[in-house]
């Protein structure tokens, strides 16, 4: 059964979808000179994905799914290249199924994407890492060497059309330092995007194996963020907390790894929270944002022709 919800941000404010608003896609900072991708946008298609890197049939199948809708870029939730963040499986767990998207110069020769993305010299590819990427020794090194991506690589924000992206590196454990906590909530109140998601890989609120993580339970809302997309627990799932009327969090962890979880393992407080959970299917997120609103469907490799999931924020 498709579930269509809206929140709307301002109560005197109609849904209108996809207004005109004369915006640009902003330059992608990064540590690389390449082609700037400014270009009007009045509309930013993007896809999310999450726990996928096994190169399996299920992440083959995903993958398809997302190029399917030609979205302008992919970001992801973490655990790109399992099970231990190898750069002798990175290639076949990422770039096999994604180089469309990637631009990475900087990476080894033999691990260059050589898909649209490296021949517009753009990115369109923006993970964050998870625990299985953090395993490596040093941590994160294949990772680093293979993208290209802005600041530091493990945490960075960028701004495409009307969205600012916040990216984190939650580690093997699921937590931030103090240095990190306070560059997301300045950054989270001191932009001007007119929305704002943050995501990284272990979920402040689940229902999962792995349950809630509190170190994740941070003040999204308050510091504006609007979305908080993370992974790690093997399924899909959209969490409202109804002691905040934002952020909407959702877990996209069943785009490839095979071993999906259990709804409800550690079910949530339901005086608290409402959730809808899936935990029979592989799948991604789409997410369409213009001016007013942002839309985020859930689609599912056994129904690709429509959203089982819909959740629209409208300001």
């Amino acid at each position: 059964m498709k579930i269509i919800l809206y929140y709307i941000a301002t109560a005197a404010t109609a849904i209108t979808l996809f207004s005109s608003c004369g915006c640009s896609k902003l330059p992608i900072d990064s540590p690389v000179a390449f082609s700037s991708p400014n270009r009007p946008a009045d509309t930013v298609v993007f896809a999310v994905i999450g726990d996928y890197g096994t190169d399996s049939k299920a992440e083959a199948d995903v993958a398809a799914m997302v190029k399917s809708w030609q979205p302008e870029f992919v970001i992801t939730t973490g655990d790109n290249n399992y099970p231990v963040g190898s750069s002798g499986s990175i290639v076949k767990n990422i770039g096999k199924h994604y180089c469309d998207f990637i631009y990475n110069p900087d990476a080894p020769s033999d691990r260059q994407c050589k898909g649209p993305a490296a021949e517009e010299k753009i990115n369109r590819f923006f993970p964050c890492p998870g625990n299985h990427d953090n395993y490596s020794v040093p941590a994160l090194r294949p990772y680093t060497d293979y993208f290209t991506l802005p600041g530091d690589e493990r945490n960075y924000d960028f701004i495409w059309g009307t969205i600012h992206f916040f990216s984190l590196n939650t580690g093997v454990s699921g937590k931030l330092d103090e240095r990190t906590i306070q560059w997301l909530q300045q950054k989270l109140k001191s932009g001007t995007a007119r929305f704002k998601i943050v995501y990284f890989h272990h979920p402040p609120y689940s229902s999962g194996g792995h349950g809630s993580n509190e170190a994740m339970q941070l003040p999204f809302g308050e510091w504006g963020a609007d979305a908080v997309l993370c992974g790690h627990d093997h399924f899909y799932e959209r969490i409202l907390d109804k002691n905040s009327p934002k952020p909407v969090y959702f877990i996209i962890g069943n785009s490839g790894n095979e071993n999906l979880y259990s709804c409800n393992s550690k079910p949530l407080d339901t005086t608290r929270f409402t959730y809808n959970c899936d935990d029979k299917n592989y799948g991604a997120v789409k997410v369409k944002a213009g001016k007013n609103s942002c839309t985020f469907e859930y689609y599912t490799t056994a129904n690709p022709s429509a959203p089982a999931d819909v959740w629209v924020i409208v300001k």
